[in-house]
C-alpha cells in the first residue's frame, strides 16, 4: 500500500500521525514494514513545527518493526538534515532506519 499527500492520489491520502500528515506512507498488508516520508525546504527544515512533525513520525515508527523514515531535502542540506535527525532521535527510535535524500546519494 502506497499513499501520498498529492492530488494524483485522490482520497488515498496518508493517515494522520500525531496530528501531522506525512508526504508519503507505505506498508504491506498485513503490516511487516512501514515507511513514512517527508520532504522539507531548507527554511522549513529548521522550523519548530517540522521538529514536532518529525518527532511524531519517529515516535509512530518506533513501535513498528522494520520501519524507515525518509527525509527529502534540497541539495547541500543533507548534513544539516542529519544533525537535526540526530538531535530529534531518542533511544526508543533506535531501530528506525533513517534515510536522507538530498540529491547526492
Amino acid at each position: 500500500m502506497l499513499l501520498a499527500d498529492h492530488p494524483a492520489f485522490g482520497a488515498n491520502r496518508p493517515p494522520s500521525i500525531g496530528g501531522f500528515l506525512p508526504d508519503v506512507f507505505a506498508s504491506d498488508l498485513p503490516a511487516t514494514f512501514e515507511v513514512v516520508g517527508e520532504a522539507k525546504t531548507f527554511p522549513d527544515l529548521e522550523s519548530e513545527r517540522s521538529a514536532r512533525q518529525i518527532r511524531a513520525f519517529l515516535d509512530h515508527l518506533a513501535v513498528r518493526p522494520a520501519s524507515t523514515f525518509y527525509l527529502a531535502v534540497p541539495p547541500f542540506t543533507g548534513a544539516r538534515a542529519r544533525a537535526i535527525l540526530n538531535r530529534l532521535c531518542e533511544p526508543a527510535h533506535a531501530h528506525v532506519r533513517l534515510e536522507i535524500i538530498d540529491g547526492f546519494a
